[in-house]
């Protein structure tokens, strides 16, 4: 029994490390990670860390709007570079590797909360399938792959509510890239219920305070006297026409609607009987989708793949139904029946 769980656990590294390998020496090579991209990526890396934009222009000019507050991944990087002596686009391949390993495998242990390896392999598979989508549209975000990681680990951690190393996470997590601030919120839809509404309000408003209070505290540190506001109005207005627009123009192959519209059809159904945590998951997806359709490139979905994490527990629950109640026995009980 032990040495077929060794033999499982080998197999699945395996599996895992070959997809990394694979996605990212053929598919990253020629996309993120081409020769012909290194120069502008590493004037962007020396930039953020002199938070000043290349070339004398604006971080807006350069298409990395408040880029110079994502700082985590990229201290990372140049400590890396100045112990091993490595290149900078090398540094970053490297850890985008290890931090989408990272990710395959915690999301693997994530859906092990809900489901048999099968399912939780089966989970897995569909995020692999889904990554190829999110080496495009985009020269320097290294902070992605291990966002995704963090993503992963602050679920975990709601769902098992281990407050404290929460709490540490998301304040890690701002550094990284910002948009884990809105994370106290999904904590509060799950715990302010029943007795412990009065415990819930008040830990939810301690994570609001770590997770805002981090995004401003970086704001002063890495400022940007000409950043242009993307929560305006107009620039709503303008960011939700171009998504739009790209939607026409792509229409099937829009790589948001090829990956999200399955999951998040599966998930919708029966959701109010599949638990608290998985039915606020799902609605704290679209939540999170309503946000990144109004301030981001919807397209380009490195970004958004959280939301992929958010649905896809909700959906292998309805898949799981479905090839339960289609299987052998089941079909054999209806006919003799």
């Amino acid at each position: 029994m032990r040495s077929r769980r060794i033999l499982g656990i080998v197999a699945l590294f395996w599996l895992l490390a070959t997809v990394t390998i694979g996605l990212q020496a053929w598919l990253g090579d020629i996309t993120i990670y081409s020769a012909k991209l290194e120069g502008p990526r590493e004037d962007l890396h020396f930039a953020i860390l002199a938070n000043k934009a290349p070339n004398g222009g604006t971080w807006a000019e350069v298409g990395a709007l408040s880029t110079q507050k994502r700082v985590g991944v990229v201290y990372i990087a140049e400590g890396l570079r100045r112990v091993t002596g490595l290149a900078v686009g090398k540094i970053y391949k490297l850890l985008d590797s290890i931090f989408l390993f990272i990710s395959l495998l915690a999301f693997f242990l994530y859906l092990r909360i809900w489901f048999s390896d099968i399912y939780c392999l089966l989970g897995v598979m569909y995020l692999c399938a889904s990554l190829p989508l999110t080496y495009f549209f985009q020269l320097f975000h290294p902070w992605d792959r291990l966002q995704l990681a963090i993503w992963i680990l602050l679920l975990y951690l709601v769902a098992t509510r281990k407050f404290v190393p929460l709490a540490v996470c998301l304040v890690a997590s701002v550094f990284v890239k910002f948009d884990t601030i809105l994370m106290p919120l999904f904590y509060g839809m799950i715990y302010f219920r029943g007795n412990s509404k009065k415990t819930a309000a008040y830990e939810t408003l301690f994570l609001m305070f770590l997770s805002f209070g981090t995004y401003i505290l970086i704001g002063y540190a890495y400022p940007d006297p000409n950043e242009i506001s993307r929560f305006s109005l107009d620039a709503i207005g303008q960011q939700l026409s171009t998504n739009l627009q790209k939607l026409a123009i792509m229409h099937v192959k829009f790589p948001p609607l090829l990956v999200y519209a399955l999951p998040a059809i599966l998930a919708l159904i029966d959701l109010r009987r599949k638990g608290v945590f998985t039915l606020f998951s799902v609605v704290f997806g679209f939540a999170l989708t309503i946000v990144y359709i109004l301030l981001t490139n919807y397209e380009e979905v490195r970004t958004n793949m959280v939301v992929l994490i958010l649905f896809i527990p909700a959906a292998l629950m309805t898949l799981k139904t479905l090839l339960d109640t289609n299987s052998p026995d089941f079909r054999k009980e209806v006919i003799s029946g």
